[in-house]
């Protein structure tokens, strides 16, 4: 039988696929490089072609979330018919929207890179997804400020402040959702969090009480159901 020879883009989202499909169902130690390839039905020698570890294959699948939801942020950023507060809300909730659509395999992740072997990963990961965000939010901010709804001299380095904020609000949420019998009531605390964050966000920017949002209180709430 001859053998099938496939354009190397499409041999790599087959091995990126199969390694997200054994990571979610059986579990990211205990799926193999082995396991990987006869799933796709490849030699070995062909995951090492494309990547040279495990934690390799998972950063391409962060990669790739990351960039999917990018795509839609920088879609929206560019749209010239909203003006910068409306479309800083409604980067949010696709934002937001799409990682609850995507929970399980969010969650799944998270699990993975708070482990203390992955934290290298973790970092490495956080500054370049921080990269790409600062330069999105930098844009709205830009264009907050020639609107007059934005107060800020220092666009770039607010936008910067802006991405550690949610970002350590983000970390919060993880222990808050991993680790819900440390608190009295982790929702509550998660949403009094979130709003401190929201205002810390519109104060930086000078912006209305009320008009920059990061998450509504039922896709928040939504992150603790089982």
């Amino acid at each position: 039988m001859a053998r099938i020879v496939k354009d190397p883009d499409e041999r790599r989202s087959e091995l990126i696929a199969a390694a997200q499909e054994l990571f979610y169902t059986k579990g990211y130690e205990r799926t193999s490089v082995s396991d990987i390839v006869k799933a796709v039905g490849v030699a070995q020698g062909t995951f090492y072609y494309y990547f040279d570890s495990k934690a390799a294959i998972l950063q391409a699948i962060v990669d790739e979330a990351i960039a999917q939801m990018v795509a839609s942020l920088h879609e929206i950023i560019a749209d010239e018919t909203l003006t910068a507060i409306p479309k800083w809300q409604k980067a949010l909730q696709v934002a937001n929207n799409w990682k609850i659509e995507h929970k399980d395999e969010m969650l799944q992740v998270s699990r993975l890179l708070r482990r203390e072997e992955n934290l290298l990963l973790r970092h490495r990961l956080r500054t370049e997804r921080a990269k790409v965000l600062v330069d999105e939010m930098a844009k709205i901010i830009a264009q907050g400020v020639k609107e007059g709804v934005f107060d800020t001299q220092f666009m770039p380095e607010t936008a910067e402040i802006m991405v550690s904020i949610i970002a350590s609000f983000s970390d919060t949420m993880n222990e808050l959702v991993f680790n819900p019998e440390k608190y009295d009531d982790p929702k509550a605390l998660a949403l009094r969090k979130k709003a401190t964050v929201q205002t810390a966000i519109e104060r930086l920017l000078g912006a209305p009480t009320g008009s920059m949002p990061i998450i509504d209180d039922e896709t928040l709430i939504a992150w603790f159901a089982e």
